[in-house]
């Protein structure tokens, strides 16, 4: 009950702080959630300039979900989406919505099967304004664009007929649109045949191992080129493109209750539905493994939801180098450990960053 009190407190806090509350609502928009695929329902909606606008967050999902709305562009997001991750454990408390001037209006955290409303004054200048889900780990899919036009009903009708980039490979050429990309590869220098490569929208990309259970690495720029595979028939490897950058992998890095001892691990497949998440079993935890980039940097933000755990979690890294920080447990660069207290792993979020 404590969590969804603080859902209530902060939806109530947004709807004070924003402008025109206490006014006649020209839009009263309602946004849904798309089970487990981390994104909204309505990804675009449009108001007139200065209009009085009501959003409604209507959380059908099994996870928790806030709603931010913004002025500036995908750099303005990422920035945000960080500032909100290094709340850290105020996280919660403040609906990890982070105090910067680009915000225009918030609801807090919704939980699971519940709403949160916040009434505000759209801006007067016409364009493009970005919303997003700014709870670690959702920022990268989760988003839409609030559209203030003179014409809204044409201005969405516009924006309904934008389809995603052509994904179609040229010259053996994989490239990434607007939904994250998953292919099953065979990548150049890599020792695993069970490798998958996943590219996200915004330019950052990275190589699951579902052999042994990590991802071992990240590249920021284009995606893959296919070319020598033979079309995907095995003829040869692939090759990345872009920059590549280290993340600190370790064999089986999530362990449950000694991180000193090898698990018992066991890969479960992987949905594609938005976002992709990694299924797999750790000494009998049931495991769901997300990945997020946060666009123009060698960063990566790993969202675990942990089941059935036997004791503490923790996740090895090769820690030098890299920047971390996680919405659960403590953090040692000395060892290289990141120990999350059994009674916090049902979900934590680990920034990883490359400097």
């Amino acid at each position: 009950m404590k969590p969804t009190c603080f859902s209530y407190v902060y939806c109530l806090l947004g709807c004070l702080v924003a402008h025109g509350a206490d006014k006649k609502i020209d839009h009263d928009v309602v946004i849904g959630t798309l089970h487990g695929q981390l994104r909204y329902a309505s990804e675009a909606f449009a108001v007139k300039p200065g209009s009085q606008v009501r959003v409604t967050l209507d959380n059908s999902d099994e996870m928790i979900h806030n709603w931010l709305l913004a002025k500036g562009g995908k750099e303005d997001l990422a920035r945000i989406a960080e500032e909100a991750l290094q709340l850290g454990a105020e996280g919660m408390k403040k609906g990890f919505i982070p105090d910067d001037r680009a915000i225009l209006a918030s609801i807090g955290l919704v939980q699971p099967g519940k709403k949160g409303t916040v009434s505000f004054t759209a801006p007067k200048e016409t364009g493009d304004y970005p919303y997003v889900c700014t709870f670690p780990g959702h920022s990268l899919t989760m988003r839409g664009i609030m559209k203030v036009s003179e014409d809204p009903e044409n201005a969405i009708a516009q924006a309904n007929k934008i389809v995603a980039e052509n994904t179609t490979p040229r010259n053996g050429i994989l490239e990434v649109g607007d939904e994250p990309r998953v292919v099953r590869v065979h990548v150049k220098d890599v020792d695993s045949g069970r490798s998958i490569a996943v590219g996200l929208p915004g330019g950052v990309n990275y190589l699951f191992d579902a052999e042994k259970l990590m991802v071992r690495f990240g590249w920021t720029g284009g995606f893959l080129n296919v070319g020598p595979d033979r079309k995907g028939r095995g003829g040869g490897t692939c090759r990345i493109l872009g920059e590549k950058f280290d993340v600190g992998a370790t064999e089986f890095p999530l362990r449950i209750g000694n991180p000193d001892k090898a698990p018992k691990a066991r890969f479960g497949g992987y949905s594609r539905l938005g976002n992709p998440a990694f299924l797999f079993e750790v000494d009998g935890a049931k495991v769901s493994q997300t990945v997020t980039g946060r666009p123009g940097a060698k960063a990566l933000t790993y969202g675990f939801r942990v089941k059935n755990a036997s004791g503490d979690v923790y996740l090895l890294l090769k820690g030098e180098g890299l920047q971390v920080s996680s919405t659960a447990g403590n953090w040692s660069p000395k060892t290289g450990v990141l120990k999350v207290p059994k009674k916090q792993a049902a979900e934590f979020f680990v920034s990883l960053e490359r400097k």
